[in-house]
């Protein structure tokens, strides 16, 4: 125990003399990320002594410093970090010092002057002490449980134990009835006294009426019973016999009960004496009780209904959910298509062709491979999979191409095509076009290449955090295959124990 006071001291002591150092090096520092800061002046001390024998490195790397804490010199980091750790250590030391000082100054000793042990009270049961002892026999010393009794009482509080005892019984053998003159509810044969140390031992002789548990079997007679109940209450090795007079009421048989026994009877001697005939008659009356009878309503049809209308009720957010769901792959699907169309819009304005006609090239494509994959010829697999889902942007592109045919200015084709996409790149891009033929543009090429390669770089990103989403996804039902595996190794073996 002096050890932990000279370290807590030692510890108290170097804080306090090394409190007034490195006041510029701790003012510098976050509160929240430095917590320990009292005891930096002293862990810098000591950090002190670890550069003065090269051994500063051993809290931490002096490059991976550099990389983490770009904004300060790699000597700081190393001494803010080599001072957090040596405080923590510190810290850690001190605390246990003190937990270890509080238990010991807490802890009371069981044994008194070298050879006494304290009884526990009278009524406090015994005691179980682990002791340790050496003799001139053994050559270790050996451990041993020592059992010591609680007080035993004698004389006048031995008397006063007694009628204690007795008076216990008597209020709580009765339990639930009124006096012992009339008793008709179960007794309480309690089998020991609390805070006594006194057991109870019941006689079995009155078992014809009072069974173990304290039921009555006070249904078989019709006059009251004058019953005496005894016990031994067991002291030590000393005993006493307690004795309770009591008045065993017959049982008071209710109308209900008359009516349930009379109904179960009168229904068994009906079915059996109507056993040859086709239909079983139910009892109209039992004794001078009228019975109706009548089918338990179904509640099925009701509960079908309710679940039906609930049912229709949640399909409105179902539906509002399966739209948005829709409306979120439209989009993903319109700017995995964005790049396509931009590269083929800026190629075909490379080749010499007008804003209208590399959009009239690239809807006629478009037609021309639908058509492919409806008619049923020869389908490559990018066919194939234009048949089973719809090119939103395409379709758009579509829809403005007929504009341009039924003779709407081209600049407002341009405007609405981006408005109705609804998504930023596709206005950019219609705004790009309009603005072109309002006011003219001669590095109109220069702009798409631009958007196409930033088209490209977004939709790397895209599959990457699509990647990464998916991954996460994936975390959970790995988690549960380790579970399983572990289950699997595991059970077999403790198992076999």
């Amino acid at each position: 125990m002096h050890i932990q006071i000279l370290v807590l001291g030692l510890i108290i002591l170097g804080a306090l003399f090394c409190k007034g150092r490195e006041k510029d090096f701790i003012e510098g520092l976050d509160s929240k990320e430095h917590p320990l800061r009292i005891l930096y002046p002293l862990a810098a001390v000591i950090y002190g002594f670890f550069v003065r024998f090269g051994r500063h490195e051993l809290f931490g790397n002096r490059n991976t410093l550099r990389e983490l804490f770009l904004d300060e010199s790699p000597e700081n980091s190393l001494k803010k970090q080599s001072c957090k750790c040596i405080a923590s250590i510190l810290a850690v030391i001190a605390v246990g010092c003190f937990i270890s000082l509080a238990y010991f100054y807490s802890y009371k000793a069981t044994l008194l002057e070298g050879s006494y042990l304290k009884r526990p009270a009278a009524g406090g049961g015994s005691a179980l002490y682990e002791l340790q002892y050496d003799s001139p026999l053994i050559q270790t010393n050996e451990q041993t449980v020592v059992k010591v009794s609680e007080v035993r009482l004698q004389g006048e509080d031995l008397e006063r134990l007694k009628r204690r005892a007795q008076d216990y019984l008597d209020k709580q053998v009765l339990k639930n009835n009124g006096t012992k003159e009339c008793v008709t509810e179960p007794l309480n044969l309690v089998e020991e006294i609390p805070d006594t140390g006194i057991t109870v031992r019941w006689d079995q002789g009155d078992a014809w009426f009072v069974s173990s548990d304290g039921s009555l079997k006070n249904s078989e007679f019709t006059e009251p019973v004058e019953v005496t109940l005894h016990a031994d209450l067991l002291y030590f090795d000393e005993s006493w016999r307690y004795s309770l007079d009591l008045f065993l009421m017959p049982r008071v048989v209710t109308d209900t009960e008359r009516f349930s026994a009379g109904l179960a009877e009168s229904l068994k001697n009906s079915d059996r004496s109507e056993q040859s005939n086709e239909y079983f008659k139910l009892p109209e009356k039992v004794e001078d009780w009228d019975i109706s009878w009548g089918e338990k309503p179904d509640d099925n049809p009701l509960i079908l209904m309710v679940v039906a209308i609930a049912a229709a009720i949640m399909m409105i957010p179902a539906m509002k959910q399966d739209l948005k769901k829709k409306q979120k792959q439209r989009s993903e699907q319109m700017m995995k298509d964005y790049s396509d169309i931009i590269s083929k819009f800026t190629m075909l304005l490379t080749a010499g062709m007008t804003c209208r006609g590399a959009w009239t090239k690239i809807c006629t494509d478009y037609n021309q491979m639908k058509e492919r994959a409806v008619s049923g010829g020869k389908k490559s697999k990018k066919n194939k999979k234009s048949k089973k889902i719809m090119h939103y942007a395409y379709e758009e592109m579509l829809i403005s191409y007929k504009e341009l045919q039924l003779g709407m200015p081209e600049v407002r084709v341009y405007e609405s095509f981006g408005t109705r996409c609804n998504l930023l790149a596709y206005q950019r891009f219609g705004t790009m076009l309009s603005r072109n033929l309002k006011r003219g543009s001669a590095n109109i090429i220069d702009m798409l290449e631009l958007e196409s390669r930033d088209c490209i770089a977004e939709r790397r990103e895209n599959v990457r955090r699509k990647g990464e989403e998916t991954g996460t996804k994936l975390l959970l039902p790995m988690f549960g295959m380790l579970i399983l595996v572990i289950a699997i190794v595991v059970v077999p073996a403790f198992s076999s124990f």
